[in-house]
């Protein structure tokens, strides 16, 4: 933005000798005149300005939800972190575990091989030991003893079968939610990358809305020194750079929307009480009338968007000042925000199917992020609040964050409580 001043001296100084070249001669222009085009131009500057730092402003809040929305992440992932290295741990002991487990049964098998072998080999051997009974209970205590000494070792074998199953289940569920949270970790740290990409692009806008205040008051100050021809040249040429900053800021709004679906997956919301059966949305406003419609624009204050100029994307409703707007369809409060300039206090709810809704210029939000709301509950009050000329709602429509004209999910006609 700094290289635009000297082309612009230079412009100052070309364009000024042109026009003592063309005028010689000619009869002078009224100085009244000439002040009362000066006057307006340093307005249409006085404007510009204001919008630009009221952009910024915004930027500046954006800018600290992002780095307070970065921290959480962090704390996230530092949690994480220290959950896989407990799983970690917890894996290493129940595999130690196994191992001892698994050799006292190689133990305990070889034993009762070797006790098999021994009565295989040498079967007098139990005959003995039972011969050498000095009475009958003695040889019923012996006969008794050689059984249990058996059985335990095969009993002894079983038990330790099933705690090693045991111990293999309980590593398994431990290496599983290893694995849960290794993923949890990495889509945070993916969440932190765009976060930070987000941060940097807030960061040039921001770069690039200071030095264009800088430029929009060097232009001021040198108002009085220029033609009103060329002043004018230079107005239009600031504006036309201005609108495209301010809605690269605007933007970010969609941005941050974007960011919160990443990490809340609002997923197929099941249709409320009452809820329209032909309709995927209702009115916002049930007694409004539309001001204006979506699409391209000859309204000078409409940003650009894509090829166009100039557009609006969304629909202007207007209703007495506090009318209550209702949420259009059932969903989730993804954002709440305010700002001196664009959409103004505002709203936005994400919906089933990546479709989200936005209620700018409200007077007053009456909902909060993460929210779940319903279709015709009350979320704000109409307001006049950012680039606004009185009271009325701007109701937007995107679907996968492209701007797309609501009337169509509407019941059709003028807005109304109609349901259907």
């Amino acid at each position: 933005m700094r290289r635009l001043l000297p082309a612009l001296c230079l412009a100052l100084l070309v364009f000024g000798a042109g026009q003592s070249r063309a005028h010689a001669g000619a009869v002078p222009v009224d100085p009244a005149q000439q002040q009362a085009v000066i006057d307006q131009i340093r307005a249409q500057l006085g404007s510009n300005l204001a919008d630009a730092m009221a952009a910024q402003t915004q930027l500046q809040q954006s800018l600290q939800a992002n780095a307070a929305q970065q921290q959480d992440v962090q704390g996230k992932i530092a949690a994480a972190e220290q959950r896989i290295a407990d799983l970690n741990a917890q894996i290493a002991e129940a595999q130690r575990r196994e191992a001892i487990l698994a050799q006292r049964i190689d133990t305990e098998r070889a034993q009762l091989r070797q006790l098999a072998r021994a009565m295989y080999v040498a079967p007098t051997s139990v005959l003995v030991i039972l011969g050498e009974a000095k009475s009958l209970g003695d040889l019923l205590t012996r006969a008794s003893d050689l059984n249990s000494a058996g059985t335990h070792a095969a009993d002894l074998k079983t038990s330790l079968a099933h705690d090693l199953v045991d111990l293999q289940d309980e590593r398994k569920k431990e290496q599983a939610a290893r694995d849960e949270q290794v993923t949890l970790r990495d889509q945070l740290d993916s969440e932190l990358a765009q976060l930070r990409v987000l941060q940097a692009q807030q960061q040039k806008s921001m770069a690039d809305l200071q030095a264009k205040i800088e430029q929009t008051r060097w232009e001021l100050a040198l108002l009085n020194s220029q033609s009103a021809q060329l002043a004018q040249q230079v107005a239009d040429m600031l504006q036309q750079q201005q609108d495209a900053i301010i809605a690269a800021a605007m933007q970010t709004v969609w941005a941050q929307v974007q960011l919160w679906a990443q990490s809340n997956n609002v997923g197929q919301i099941p249709a409320s009480a009452g809820h329209s059966v032909q309709f995927r949305f209702i009115w916002p406003e049930a007694t409004a009338q539309i001001s204006q419609g979506f699409g391209p624009t000859s309204l000078g204050f409409e940003p650009p968007y894509g090829a166009y100029p100039h557009f609006h994307t969304g629909i202007d409703m207007v209703a007495p000042f506090a009318t209550p707007v209702v949420a259009a369809d059932d969903g989730v409060v993804a954002l709440v925000g305010a700002t001196s300039s664009g959409y103004g206090h505002y709203v936005v709810i994400a919906h089933s199917g990546g479709l989200d809704t936005l209620y700018g210029h409200l007077s007053a939000a009456l909902v909060a992020v993460g929210q779940t709301v319903s279709q015709g509950q009350t979320i704000g009050l109409e307001g006049s609040t950012g680039n606004s000329t009185g009271p009325h709602l701007h109701f937007e429509l995107r679907i996968n964050q492209r701007p797309v004209d609501p009337a169509p999910y509407l019941p059709p006609g003028a807005p109304s409580g109609f349901k259907g």
